[in-house]
């Protein structure tokens, strides 16, 4: 009877241990994820940006038309530095699409911790990416 019980405790314990790992590989998951969608929502106002920028550049004479002092080359320089940027973000978050992969059936507990810590660190990278080249060209969208 002891053995019995010793070994219903032990399994309980297993049981316990394996749900929470799941739960928080779950948890984990689902956090890199929604950074994942939050992101892609942002996607058509990056692509919005560069065609709004590439407008701007199409205007440049009437632009400088209408403010004399304006350094045209030195706003073409700007644009072509914020587009770069869009296209920078852009590019990343396609290659963190391309690169992660949810699969990880063969991998222990802790090596899935360890990869979705991974993806979390670089999904943040990329919102940092999106963030800084989106407020830059929204600012020169706006003078413009």
């Amino acid at each position: 009877m002891k053995t019995f019980l010793l070994f219903a405790t032990v399994a309980t314990l297993i049981f316990t241990a394996c749900q929470n790992n799941e739960a928080t590989q779950k948890a984990l998951h689902d956090e890199v994820i929604a950074k994942h969608d939050t992101l892609m929502a942002k996607m058509d106002e990056v692509i919005t940006n560069k065609n709004k920028l590439e407008y701007i550049l199409t205007k440049l004479s009437t632009l400088k038309q209408e403010h004399i002092t304006l350094d045209t080359n030195l706003l073409k320089l700007e644009i072509d530095s914020s587009k770069t940027a869009l296209n920078i973000a852009d590019d990343a978050m396609m290659s963190w699409m391309h690169n992660f992969n949810p699969d990880y059936s063969e991998k222990s507990h802790d090596e899935v911790i360890d990869y979705l810590n991974d993806q979390k660190h670089k999904i943040d990278s990329v919102k940092i990416l999106f963030n800084s080249s989106l407020n830059h060209s929204n600012s020169l969208i706006s003078k413009y």
